[in-house]
């Protein structure tokens, strides 16, 4: 079993394409269990956020699960492969664990050892864990991320060191303007991000904070955390009240923009002083067009990240010291790997039918020399096709049998029934499979799913 990771992320992927490949919350689970069911893959976990939309998964073959993962990236978002390859970044194996940890720590993120992440990333591997699309393999890494994740944040602090997206915008609002005390903050959503607006206004002696969400009952619970007392109006009341702000940072998590350049402009007619807006949404809320409105200073996440990047460079620092700890992580879930003794049991079960497709294959050809070359490749693909669908259940259940109780015993049976037996080479090996698997309390997506990932 193989593990790979495929994605786009900021790094690489412009904003006009990445605002049309998130995968919202509400159809996350379906999209799993759609990409589930693919011929090569048996575990996977969709993360899709503002800056990345990626896919960790484990096949039974790199070759064939690169082309599924692929090709359902294709699919969902009803692009030509051809316009989406370009950005796709496709890892494996070791290379792929390693991204793994680096992601949920925040060190592959805009601004480097954030924490949003993690919450991003527990959700989405608790959402593929109910929808059950993950096992033994899945459980196991996921979990080990979470609880090393949590584990460097509290030992190196390293997001004290510099700000957020939220923070930026609210630091280049201070630049353009000046000091932020006197000046009235509107704040379109209430949801993480808009938060995050809110805690961190606390820092620039914003007293004077006005919220707008759709549902102003869902803003209630914002006023716990400010610094000051809010004000809170349906997301309607908007453009009534606009030309009472100063700041206006948008974190809304629509797909189409909430503030266009006209509806900007007819309220704006009679104004005298600047007004600085920041969009922190993907898709971007805000059209772009706004910047070139007398008086307006507009910032998307993208404009955001140049002023980051300036903030970098001690967090660098601390990012290659976990680095070092991500290797020997990646390490431990290796050695952890080996030792469930079911794994190469497996990889010799697509070996022999690898051996045995290539026989089929050259009796064939003897018995019917006059197949052109496009037969031949027909038809080998249709038998790759057959063994792998008469396969996939198999391969599916054989792989959960590691952290059973008896699991020496079914291994064992497993090998006997696709004739692997060995003589018992494997017995100590087995053994420790099973101990280990007590140890790690590591569970099949059988026993339901993780419950509280908030927990480890």
């Amino acid at each position: 079993m193989y593990i790979i990771n495929i994605g786009l992320s900021y790094k690489k992927t412009p904003i006009k394409l990445r605002e049309k490949l998130v995968i919202n919350d509400q159809k996350l689970t379906e999209m799993n269990q759609r990409l589930n069911r693919e011929k090569s893959i048996f575990e996977n976990v969709i993360i899709s956020t503002c800056n990345r939309t990626e896919v960790y998964a484990i096949a039974d073959q790199l070759h064939t699960g690169r082309y599924y993962l692929k090709r359902f990236f294709s699919d969902v978002f009803a692009l030509e492969l051809a316009e989406l390859e370009p950005y796709l970044v496709v890892r494996e194996e070791r290379e792929a664990v390693q991204h793994a940890f680096a992601v949920i720590c925040g060190l592959d993120s805009m601004v480097i050892g954030e924490t949003q992440i993690l919450g991003q990333f527990k959700k989405s591997f608790l959402n593929a864990q109910t929808a059950g699309t993950t096992g033994t393999m899945f459980d196991h890494l996921f979990m080990e991320m979470i609880r090393f994740a949590k584990a460097v944040h509290t030992k190196y602090r390293i997001n004290d060191q510099s700000a957020s997206l939220s923070n930026v915008a609210l630091q280049q609002a201070k630049e353009t303007l000046g000091p932020l005390e006197n000046k009235k903050l509107f704040v379109l959503g209430a949801g993480e991000m808009a938060e995050m607006v809110i805690k961190n206004a606390k820092n620039f002696l914003v007293t004077d904070i006005t919220i707008f969400n759709r549902t102003p009952q869902r803003a209630e619970r914002l006023r716990n955390i400010a610094n000051c007392p809010l004000t809170i109006h349906p997301l309607a009341d908007f453009f009534i009240h606009l030309n009472e702000a100063e700041i206006i940072v948008s974190a809304l998590g629509i797909e189409t923009p909430f503030i266009t350049k006209k509806r900007l402009a007819d309220n704006l007619s009679n104004r005298k002083s600047s007004l600085f807006l920041a969009d922190l949404g993907v898709p971007r809320t805000i059209d772009l067009h706004c910047k070139s409105l007398p008086l307006v200073i507009l910032r998307d996440v993208d404009d955001l990240y140049h002023q980051i990047e300036h903030n970098q460079n001690l967090r660098k620092e601390l990012a290659q010291q976990i680095a070092k700890e991500i290797n020997e992580a990646t390490d431990a879930f290796y050695r952890w790997q080996t030792q469930l003794g079911i794994v190469p049991v497996i990889k010799k079960i697509r070996q022999k039918t690898l051996l045995a497709e290539e026989t089929a294959m050259a009796s064939l050809a003897n018995k019917m020399p006059d197949l052109s070359d496009r037969e031949r490749k027909i038809i080998r693909k249709h038998m790759k096709s057959i063994v792998n669908q008469a396969l996939r259940t198999p391969i599916k259940e054989i792989k959960e049998i590691a952290v059973q109780e008896d699991a020496q015993e079914q291994i064992e049976f497993v090998k006997r029934l696709f004739g692997l037996a060995d003589g018992g080479n494997n017995h100590d090996e087995n053994n420790q499979s099973r101990d280990k698997s007590k140890q790690t309390g590591a569970h099949s997506n059988k026993t339901g799913p993780y419950s509280d990932p908030t927990t480890v």
